[in-house]
């Protein structure tokens, strides 16, 4: 399970230490601003849009989504990484400040106010180098051999199966990305994709109005194109997201398992956010999900968040697909991330199961990731029974 801190939402911590970084970055610049009030006035204002200007666009965004909503939307996105660099670096510089040397050097050679023209250009380079490594999508490939098929196997000897994450298509300005995603998926050809979860972030309606149900159609496969819900679908509206998907060809699986091809069955989870934003109640245990299904054919299960890992290799799972985590998207918020959930990314085997944790094809809030870059992952999954041919 993942790990929590009683009593003290995620986020709850989130906004906490926005706010935080927020007020300690304004703090250390007013000593710098120039001691008149047009100046001190204008860094006041600029400091309350770098602050709300993100939460008040979202809004606008989606009351009356247009492409102006979309750039404010992105462009106030920016401050989330660029608060997090400018404590980074403030916080450095303080603590060499406390060095007699250095304070002394810094006295007398630099001009007042220079050592912070110089952090907010390095954090510019850092947002420039950020955003180019979201738009670029890596594929990542996994080669893995499925222990448990029936004997014979009624399937193919492999199957290769392109799963992307996280696209959280919010505005006409991501078409861009899920355009990208679509012809990188068909790039891989693969036999089945696999979303899990946090596809859109924006009210159907909006999505309607936003014509990107077509760019959703172009993912295709000849098993299908099968997803389950994130957190983000609740809260723009899951059943109108789902319904969204499911008229431009996604198979949304919302607690419930299918047999595909008559040798593989493909279950999704709901997200746990279902029963503080949904109907109230849990989600199903994957036991009752999966009991009127086949148990002798391989299952594929998606769940958003690598929480509940063990409950998908109790349950004989060959293959367990998530997302959620981004993995950080910022460095070094990775590191934190990697210390909430069991597996936070990558791959691993455990007992029978392969869990694979993407960090996403897409972004949520600013386009940008610091220290990787986007990623579609291309598995080829083997049956025992076609080894002999490979």
């Amino acid at each position: 399970m993942a790990r929590r801190i009683p009593g003290i939402s995620l986020s709850t911590l989130l906004v906490s230490g926005y706010l935080s970084l927020g007020l300690y970055v304004f703090l250390r610049g007013w000593p710098i601003i120039p001691p008149y009030p047009v100046l001190r006035v204008a860094y006041l204002a600029l400091a309350l849009v770098s602050v709300f200007g993100y939460p008040a666009a979202r809004r606008w965004q989606e009351r009356r989504p247009s492409v102006a909503a979309d750039w404010a939307v992105l462009f106030s996105s920016l401050w989330i990484p660029s608060v997090l660099y400018l404590f980074l670096g403030v916080s450095l510089w303080d603590l060499l400040r406390l060095l007699p040397a250095f304070a002394r050097w810094e006295e007398s050679l630099l001009p007042r106010g220079a050592w912070a023209l110089v952090l907010v250009g390095l954090v510019c380079l850092v947002l420039l180098k950020g955003i180019a490594n979201a738009r670029r999508l890596e594929i990542r490939r996994l080669d893995l051999l499925c222990e448990s098929p029936p004997a014979p196997f009624p399937g193919p000897p492999r199957i290769t199966i392109a799963v992307a994450s996280d696209l959280h298509i919010a505005g006409p300005l991501w078409a861009g990305t899920l355009a990208r995603v679509s012809r990188a998926i068909r790039a891989t050809e693969p036999d089945l994709v696999l979303l899990p979860g946090d596809l859109v972030d924006a009210p159907a309606e909006a999505l309607e109005r936003m014509g990107v149900g077509a760019l959703f159609r172009a993912l295709r496969a000849p098993l299908g194109v099968f997803a389950c819900l994130g957190n983000h679908e609740y809260y723009c509206g899951a059943d109108g997201a789902a319904a969204f998907l499911e008229k431009n060809g996604i198979s949304v699986l919302r607690d419930r398992c299918v047999e595909v091809g008559g040798f593989l069955r493909i279950a999704g989870r709901e997200d746990r956010v279902k029963a503080v934003l949904g109907d109230g109640r849990p989600r199903l245990p994957l036991r009752r999900i999966l009991e009127k299904s086949d148990p002798r054919l391989p299952l594929l299960l998606l769940d958003h968040r690598p929480s509940a890992l063990g409950e998908a290799i109790d349950c004989g799972a060959s293959l367990l697909v998530c997302g959620h985590t981004h993995e950080g998207q910022f460095w070094p918020i990775n590191h934190i991330v990697s210390r909430l959930f069991p597996l936070a990314y990558g791959y691993e085997r455990r007992g029978k199961t392969h869990i694979v944790v993407t960090r996403g094809a897409g972004t949520w809030g600013p386009p940008v990731r610091v220290g990787h870059c986007s990623e579609i992952v291309r598995i080829t999954l083997r049956f025992p029974s076609g080894e002999a041919e490979g």
